[in-house]
């Protein structure tokens, strides 16, 4: 096996050698063997080990609750949590969702059901009643956490219209038809509601974890998150300890979070692996400082945060960063930021220039990942020159094997496009409950096939040409049209449906419906708005509406998405 090395421009102490497939080929393979072993450890040893390097150091700060929590206290919160669900009934291996806003008890829940060997489910806290549903049979919920009431969002009035028993069935008791397998709801609000727990009365009492703990492998499965498929309903990724303990300790470390002191600012859900593994679990793995700005996204709240806490880390999606420079540039406030990691969708060079200036940030880094790969897959090394944030999606990381590969499996040349391959100790264990999905995704072979269009460096970064899938990015959130699709086609004026992704300045791509409508038929963004509304979370829902008489098609009568998109970015649609 031959070694290449990057660069000599590249001198810090994060250059690595590239391994190549052979001495004489050319060929799209890049392999980085690390710079550093991997670890064989649990989330809860490894968080264990955080609590006792800094137990006093603040691990969680909520400002919008006014709640902070020392790494010694969350551990504690945590074992008297795990512990009280184990207690009760729940068993390795089990699934426990949390169904909330960003809130303390969303980590404090993470940490829980790592510490005693169940699994997390992150649901996505806009979910309307049918996509909830599809989500809690579909892992077999034992447990749901639900967020505390705010005026916009009433957890219990939808678990309630979903399952009637919960206002006469004692908590941890639950029978439900419709839902077979949930015993037990914990609520996040002070009130003691019908059929539920507190979030409060179960992490009260100071537990040993250890008689639970000890089950708990390296290798079994720790948090599933739900990724938009194309073929309409999400499948539900399950990650491993092993894949979340390494890759939140590499990309937290080419952040430098093992650095001092960081506080970081989290602007995404935490239900996205952008929120959970990205941002809060390697700012966990390395003794960083979180914190929650608001339950939801606020670019006013965040800007608080960054300049009330002092944070020095900050991640999220082009648009945010967006919002960021706008709202600075009008209230003339300065931050000071250490790094700026832009993950979701590519950074222009001028949002990146902007970001150094106006958020006062010494690097801004770019990120690339799945759901299906833990997190990180390449990543910006430090001192990258902003025109390779800009132009490339990092470096390929840690202990991880990608290649480029045509239509026929065959890898292509260094800088030739393809699909992008990864293997790996961070590929997912698999789709949960769907063995043929999981080997379509992901091979014997162990190469997990991204379905996007990449290409390859000799000096180790990825570019992203396109996606092969049918996803929709919008503002950093992932979209299957098909699901979209198929609920407007219910609709009675409706003949057929295409919805697809259009150029959109601060989200990167909007929603757009193109229909074609029954004879003497109208409808509008309106009738759209109503039809979807109850039945589709907002975000999903599209914002701008086309009528077509026939759609573009392939010889074989495939419809063409991207005709479409090019008419209607050029007006003629």
């Amino acid at each position: 096996m031959w070694v290449r090395t990057v660069s000599s421009i590249r001198t810090n102490i994060f250059s690595r050698s590239i391994r190549l497939a052979s001495s004489v080929s050319n060929v799209s393979y890049l392999h980085n063997p690390g710079s550093e072993p991997l670890v064989y450890a649990t989330i809860g040893q490894a968080l264990e080990a955080t609590a006792h390097r800094f137990p006093g150091r603040v691990a969680v700060r909520s400002v919008y609750q006014d709640v902070t929590l020392t790494y010694e206290q969350l551990l504690t919160q945590a074992d008297a949590l795990g512990c009280a669900l184990r207690d009760r009934g729940l068993e390795k291996g089990d699934r426990i969702g949390i169904w909330s806003h960003n809130n303390a008890e969303w980590i404090v829940a993470l940490v829980a059901a790592a510490r005693v060997g169940l699994i997390s489910v992150a649901l996505n806290p806009v979910y309307e009643k049918p996509e909830l549903k599809y989500c809690i049979n579909k892992t077999e919920l034992k447990a749901i956490i639900i967020g505390d009431t705010l005026k916009h969002a009433n957890y219990y009035k939808v678990i309630e219209d979903l399952i009637p028993e919960v206002r006469r069935d004692v908590a941890g008791s639950i029978e439900s038809k419709e839902f077979p397998s949930l015993k037990c709801i914990i609520t996040c609000d002070k009130d003691v509601l019908p059929g539920t727990f507190t979030f409060k009365s179960l992490v009260t009492n100071k537990q040993d974890s250890s008689r639970y703990g000890f089950q708990v492998e390296p290798d079994d499965g720790s948090i599933i998150h739900f990724t938009s498929g194309t073929t309409g309903e999400p499948k539900a990724a399950l990650d491993s300890h092993f894949g979340v303990v390494n890759n939140s300790y590499f990309l937290g470390k080419r952040q430098k979070l093992n650095e001092g002191h960081p506080v970081t600012c989290i602007q995404s859900p935490l239900f996205h692996a952008l929120g959970s593994i990205i941002t809060a679990a390697a700012a966990l793995r390395h003794g960083a400082s979180l914190v929650l700005p608001a339950p939801s996204y606020s670019v006013s709240a965040n800007m608080h945060a960054l300049m009330a806490e002092k944070c020095t880390i900050i991640t999220g999606t082009p648009t945010m960063y967006v919002d960021l420079v706008t709202l600075v540039r009008s209230a003339g406030v300065t931050p000071r930021l250490r790094d700026a990691l832009n993950a979701g969708a590519p950074c222009s060079p001028q949002l990146i220039r902007d970001i150094k200036q106006f958020l006062n940030a010494e690097t801004v880094s770019s990120l690339f990942g799945m759901t299906e790969t833990t997190a990180a897959v390449f990543q910006s090394l430090p001192n990258d020159n902003t025109e390779l944030v800009a132009e490339t999606v990092g470096y390929i990381q840690d202990h991880i094997e990608t290649k480029v590969v045509d239509d026929e499996g065959k890898t292509v040349p260094f800088g030739s496009p393809g699909e992008l391959l990864v293997r790996g100790y961070s590929t997912m264990m698999g789709y949960w409950g769907e063995p043929e999905k999981t080997r379509k995704t992901l091979g014997a072979d162990g190469w997990l096939h991204t379905g996007d269009k990449f290409t390859l460096n000799e000096d180790g970064y990825g570019r992203i040409v396109g996606r092969l899938k049918d996803i929709i990015v919008r503002g950093g959130e992932n979209i299957a049209p098909k699901e979209i699709e198929d609920l407007l086609n219910t609709h009675p004026d409706i003949v057929e449906s295409q919805v697809v992704g259009v150029s959109d300045e601060r989200l990167g791509e909007e929603l757009c419906a193109v229909v074609r409508l029954r004879e003497g038929a109208s409808l509008t963004p309106q009738d759209v708005q109503r039809h979807c509304t109850g039945r589709l979370a907002k975000f999903k829902i599209p914002r701008i509406l086309k009528f077509a008489e026939e759609f573009p098609k392939t010889v074989s009568g495939k419809i063409q998405k991207y005709k479409l998109r090019d008419l209607i970015e050029s007006g003629k649609l």
